[in-house]
């Protein structure tokens, strides 16, 4: 089975330094809405975030919702071979069902994530749909890894070793049993932190250009899907 883990992502409501801005307060005029309730957006509030430590790496969640969008609804996704995970700059984790339908729309996306950022979970009420759970990343891939010795964790890095199509097709598993847990980067610049990447046993480079981390995903889910099968038994002909 396949586990994408989107890490670090540029998802966090507008911080409380930054509320009392001239550029924040009249956007959040507009929405109806109080700062504290509004998800930080460097397309909306890039000159207020300039205020913010780290702000390069912050305020982008159009990189999460691109990437979920090539992730979910896949072959692979409806087999029931997948699972995603979102790892949040502040260390939490969210959990994404499989069969969740994102909105095709990126602001009716920004008003579901604002909602899971304030209740914890999507919808407030029944099976969710996204939500919070009590877990480090640590643990996550620990209990991801389900105590198979045939485990493997890999981070897509610019720095990792350099490997092919082919490569990476041939280092995955055929056997959809045995776990493979990728970690890929949702922020928009810098390296990812050491505490991070320590959790993942192989670093590879994918491309000598960087790449979109919805391309990342996309490379990934395919290649694995090809190695197990999954699109021969979708579209073989009976």
């Amino acid at each position: 089975m396949l586990h994408i883990i989107l890490l670090d992502c540029a998802i966090e409501l507008i911080p409380r330094e930054i509320t009392s801005l001239k550029q924040i307060q009249k956007y959040s005029a507009r929405r109806g809405k109080k700062p504290s309730e509004i998800i930080l957006d460097q397309t909306h509030h890039g000159q207020s975030m300039t205020k913010l430590s780290l702000s390069e790496r912050r305020g982008r969640p159009d990189i999460t919702y691109l990437s979920l969008l090539s992730i979910l609804e896949t072959p692979l996704c409806k087999e029931g071979l997948l699972s995603v995970h979102l790892h949040l700059q502040d260390g939490s984790i969210v959990e994404v069902h499989p069969d969740v339908r994102l909105p095709r729309n990126y602001d009716r996306f920004v008003g579901l994530i604002e909602q899971l950022l304030l209740e914890g979970r999507v919808p407030p009420q029944g099976d969710p749909l996204l939500r919070f759970v009590d877990i480090t990343l640590g643990n996550l891939i620990s209990e991801l890894k389900d105590g198979s010795p045939s485990s493997m964790t890999l981070l897509a890095s610019e720095s990792g070793k350099k490997t092919s199509v082919e490569n990476l097709q041939n280092l995955l598993p055929q056997d959809s049993s045995i776990p493979v847990i990728v970690g890929v980067g949702a922020f928009p610049h810098g390296p990812q932190p050491e505490e991070i990447t320590s959790y993942f046993d192989t670093h590879l480079e994918l491309d000598k250009e960087m790449m979109m981390t919805w391309h990342i995903c996309a490379e990934f889910l395919w290649l694995y899907s090809l190695r197990i099968d999954v699109v021969k038994n979708r579209y073989s002909v009976i």
